[in-house]
This record gives C-alpha cells, structure tokens and sequence, in this order.
C-alpha cells in the first residue's frame, strides 16, 4: 500500500518526525535524508533534530535564512508518502529476520521515491506565465518501521516507512527554493503504488520467495492464512469501528486510523516482542515461516516478454471493458498489478 498524506502544521512534523518517535529499542531505524534536492541544501547521512526543525519552519537548514516564500502559518508544510508490504511480508520479517526482505524493501522504497522525484514540479506564475515547471528534485526524511501501532499495548510486526517530503524544490530556472506542485503525483498514488508492489514482489522472487496474487494485491507463498490474521489486528480495529460508524470509503478508513490509534510502544524490547508474536501461533504455523524462509534460496531472474504481453493484454481488456479513454497510467497500472511476482 502506498499513501500520501498532506501535512499543513510544523508543530505536528517535528513532534511526529523526529529521532525520539523513530528509533526505539530496535524497532524501528534512524531517519536518513534522501533525494537530490537534500544533497542541495548539504544534507546526507542521519537525520538530526536542528535540520528537521529549521525545514518544518520553511528555513534553510544551514543558514537559518528563509527557504521559501511562503511562510504562513497554515502552509503546506509537506506530505507524508508511506510504504506498507502485505502483512505475510511483516510476519516473515517479524518472525525470522531475514535481512534480505528488509533490503527487498529499502530497495523498492528508494527505487519509487526515485521516481516520484524526477516528477517532481513547481508553479511559474511569472511574466503572464501560468505553468508547471519540472524541477526533478525533492528533500525527504525516510523513516523505516518495523512494527504497527501498539493494540492494548503490543504491537504487530508491520514492515513500513513513511517518506516527509518537504514542501520545497529548487527552480534552476528562477534561481530559487519554491513551493512544489505535487497535484499530478497525488493523482498518480495508484500508479506509483502499483510500481512499489511491483519492485517488492520481484526483489523477493528473486530471493526465493514465491508470490501468490490476490484479490486486492499479492502474499508471499506457504504463510498460513490464520497468522496473516493474527497480526492485523490493527485493521481489525479499524474495519469494527467503521463498521459501527458505517464507513466504507477507504480514505475515511484512513481517517478512523489515526482517531484509534493508541500511543507508539517504547518499553518492549525485540526480544518481548518476539516471545509475544510467537505466543500467538501454533508450532505449526510457527514452523511453516521457518519452511518458508529456508525454502528462499536466491535464483536467477529473467525478463519474461509472455507475461509482458499478458499483463498488457489484461489492462487494455479491463480498462476499456466500460470505457473509450483511458489515462495512460491507469493502464500502465493495472498491468503492473496483474503481472506482480512476473
């Protein structure tokens, strides 16, 4: 899953965003600054607290001087672009430590925001100009979790990252720091998923995993059902409380999550955390993670130009099965979709 959250209170991105929420006991890994724009304004390496703080108040993280024009109060201040595998992913992880789903992972975020970057815009309202310019450069803090929010005061195993992307890109053609246009790439948040799950499903296949579709998006092969259930309890919390409240829109969902969630855990260590995770299953299911993860055994990869064509062939027949025009990236969406693990 892939969401793109807008962020309009400084005060909430440096009490959120900040080294003392991100790296608890192992759960979760130090900030890292990332895009082109970061390496602009000589920012590498670990996030630390007087950078984040100067950015969420719009001023240079080096001098201190204004960043941007604008610095109203309400202002834009960024967008929150978090990364979310399938919870056999978070499970696997969880439970057997296998490094290599965690790069898969770190890869295909990377890989993405990369993407996201090079799209990146800003406004030119200047000499009767009314346009879009692309500036191909952006400043983030990524952010790697481990675990979900806590549920009666532990929580899952959930493999995840958000992505703060500042409000601000460098315009080479006016010479200055500007507020970006990120319309089009919320627009485009399906598409950009879709190559994410895309990246994840094929980094893991060529470890070994094998990758099952399903009807809303992919699993890994040979986890059991019944543990996928025993660690999404926060979903479970959030599909009971919008089923009181009769919500099925899914961006409402959103909202009933952060209404629901309870505060970030920070007295269990790993090793708690482990002994409770796997106190919830049985030594069956217990033993069919460990199969998995011994069964991943890397093998080489090639590119299959069959599942190209099927993948296309699926898309045209889908999209235009109730329509006579279709965006472009909807189609190039739904093949990704359909061929994920291809």
């Amino acid at each position: 899953m892939l969401r793109i959250i807008q962020n309009t209170s400084a005060a909430g991105a440096k009490s959120y965003y900040s080294i003392a929420d991100y790296y608890v006991d192992g759960q979760e890994l130090a900030g890292r600054w990332r895009g082109k724009g970061a390496a602009l304004l000589g920012l590498s390496g670990e996030v630390a607290r007087p950078a984040w703080e100067s950015l969420c108040d719009n001023r240079h993280p080096v001098t201190g001087a204004p960043l941007t024009l604008r610095s109203k109060d309400y202002r834009t201040v960024g967008y929150d672009i978090n990364f979310h595998v399938p919870k056999s992913v978070s499970a696997l992880y969880g439970l057997t430590g296998d490094d290599r789903i965690l790069d898969a992972f770190t890869a295909s975020v990377r890989r993405t925001m990369d993407d996201i970057e090079s799209e990146a815009q800003t406004r030119i309202r200047k000499a009767g100009k009314y346009a879009d310019r692309t500036t191909g450069n952006l400043v983030w803090g990524e952010f790697v979790h481990f675990t979900s929010r806590p549920v009666d005061g532990v929580p899952d195993p959930h493999l995840h990252a958000h992505c703060f992307v500042f409000n601000a890109t460098w315009d080479e053609g006016e010479g200055a720091w500007k507020a970006g246009q990120f319309r089009n790439i919320k627009r485009d948040a399906p598409y950009f998923q879709a190559i994410f799950h895309s990246h994840m499903a094929d980094l893991l296949s060529a470890e070994g995993y094998r990758v099952r579709r399903t009807a809303k998006g992919w699993e890994v092969e040979g986890v059991p059902e019944r543990v996928i259930d025993a660690f999404s309890r926060r979903r479970d919390v959030i599909e009971k409380a919008a089923r009181e409240e009769g919500i099925s829109d899914d961006s409402r969902k959103d909202q009933l999550g952060a209404k629901t969630r309870e505060r970030k855990a920070k007295n269990l260590s790993r090793a708690e955390l482990l002994a409770e995770w796997e106190g919830r299953l049985t030594s069956d299911e217990f033993h069919a993670l460990a199969r998995v993860r011994q069964a991943a055994v890397p093998v080489p990869r090639t590119r299959d130009d069959m599942a190209v064509v099927a993948a296309m062939r699926f898309a045209i027949d889908h999209s235009f099965e109730r329509n006579s025009v279709v965006p472009e990236r909807q189609l190039f969406t739904e093949a990704l979709k359909h061929s994920v693990g291809r």
